[in-house]
C-alpha cells in the first residue's frame, strides 16, 4: 500500500473539516468572532506561516522544469527565500492568497496521486477537489473575495450552510476514499 495518497486524502479531509468549521463558526452573533473571521484573510502572521509552507510545497513542483545539471536547480531555494520575504513584506491579503494556493496545490496533488489507484467514489472526489481548486483560483485572483464570502456567510444562512456543507462533503468523501485505499492495501 502506498501511504502518500492516503496521507493526501486525510490531509484534504482535515483541511476541508477546518474550512467547514470556519463557515459554521459564522453562525455566531458575537462581534469579536465577526471581527476575527473578517480579519482572517488579511492576517499577517498566519498568512506568513502558511505562505512559507506553500512555497516549500512548490519546490518539488518546480524542480522537474529544469534539467538536473542546470544552474537554476541551485537557484531555486534562494529564489524561494526572496519570494517569501517579498510576499511577507508587500502582499496584502496574505492568508487569503496562501490558502488559495493550498486549495490549488492540494487539488493538483490529490488528483495526481489518487487517479491511478481509482478508489470507489473517485468521480465524486475528483469533482469536489476540482471545485475546491477553482475556488482557490478565484480567491488567488481576487483575494478580498474571501473576506466578502465570510461577510456574506455571516449575513445569509444559505451561504453559510451551503459553504460548510460543501467542505463537509469534501471531508467525508476524502475520508471515505482514504479508508478504501488503506483497506485495499492491508
Amino acid at each position: 500500500m502506498e501511504i502518500y495518497p492516503v496521507f493526501l486524502l486525510v490531509s484534504c479531509a482535515a483541511v476541508a473539516l477546518l474550512a467547514a468549521a470556519l463557515f459554521a463558526l459564522t453562525v455566531s452573533r458575537s462581534p469579536a468572532v465577526y471581527r476575527a473571521v473578517e480579519h482572517l484573510p488579511r492576517e499577517r502572521v498566519s498568512g506568513t506561516v502558511l505562505a512559507l509552507l506553500v512555497l516549500m510545497w512548490c519546490v518539488p513542483n518546480i524542480r522537474p522544469i529544469f534539467m538536473p545539471d542546470s544552474p537554476f536547480q541551485r537557484a531555486i531555494l534562494p529564489l524561494l527565500a526572496v519570494a517569501f520575504v517579498l510576499s511577507a513584506l508587500f502582499l496584502n491579503y496574505l492568508f487569503a492568497r496562501a490558502s488559495a494556493a493550498v486549495l490549488i496545490l492540494g487539488a493538483h496533488a490529490v488528483l495526481k496521486a489518487v487517479y491511478p489507484l481509482n478508489p470507489p467514489g473517485y468521480a465524486l472526489l475528483a469533482a469536489l477537489v476540482m471545485a475546491a481548486g477553482v475556488i482557490g483560483i478565484v480567491i488567488s485572483a481576487k483575494p478580498y473575495w474571501l473576506r466578502d464570502w465570510f461577510r456574506l456567510s455571516f449575513k445569509q444562512p444559505v451561504v453559510r450552510w451551503s459553504s460548510a456543507a460543501f467542505f463537509l462533503i469534501l471531508c467525508a468523501v476524502s475520508g471515505f476514499c482514504a479508508v478504501q485505499l488503506a483497506g485495499a492495501g492491508a
